[in-house]
């Protein structure tokens, strides 16, 4: 209502157990993906204007409903993830399938994947590359405006957190 219908969603399933138990949630990779999914569910009924009552291994609900419905008739779920469980959501419930800047021989083959697995559920998904630019008038501008956001780190400091991502995250 604040922004007229101007909203969309994007579902995070999660990739830092860590952090996901500091929110009370100890779900592991597949299981998070299967609460998602029950998740939106529950939430697309909800949009559609029903009174839902659900109960998945993960969500339960009676009787629910909005009490106040969003202004525009939809509300676009925007969604990304690699693994087979994302896929699967991605293609079952979502509007939008978001991938990363990856090379483009994997983002095609993940993209591929989802319009697949969407066409087997009778769905067609849109798709969205989750970027970082850097646009400058030449490319040696681009590259010393990215050099000076890394300038103060070593190394050493961007592998160790590399690392840590790689250890933290099951995503």
């Amino acid at each position: 209502r604040i922004s007229n219908g101007r909203v969309l969603v994007n579902l995070v399933a999660g990739g830092d157990s860590r952090e996901l138990a500091g929110d009370g949630i100890f779900l592991n990779h597949d299981a998070r993906y299967a609460h998602a999914a029950e998740f939106l569910h529950v939430y697309r009924r909800l949009l559609a204007r029903e009174t839902v009552s659900f109960h998945g291994e993960h969500v339960h609900v009676e009787g629910g409903r909005l009490l106040f419905p969003p202004v525009q008739k939809t509300v676009p779920v925007w969604f990304g993830g690699s693994s087979d469980p994302a896929l699967d959501l991605a293609a079952a419930q979502t509007d939008v399938y978001l991938t990363w800047g990856e090379p483009l021989e994997q983002a095609a083959e993940k993209i591929e994947a989802v319009r697949k697995r969407a066409k087997a559920n009778g769905r067609e998904v849109k798709f969205g590359l989750r970027i970082h630019l850097i646009v400058r008038e030449t490319e040696a501008e681009a590259w010393a405006v990215a050099d000076k956001l890394i300038a103060h780190l070593s190394d050493e400091a961007i592998a160790a957190a590399q690392r840590k991502f790689a250890q933290e995250s099951d995503s």
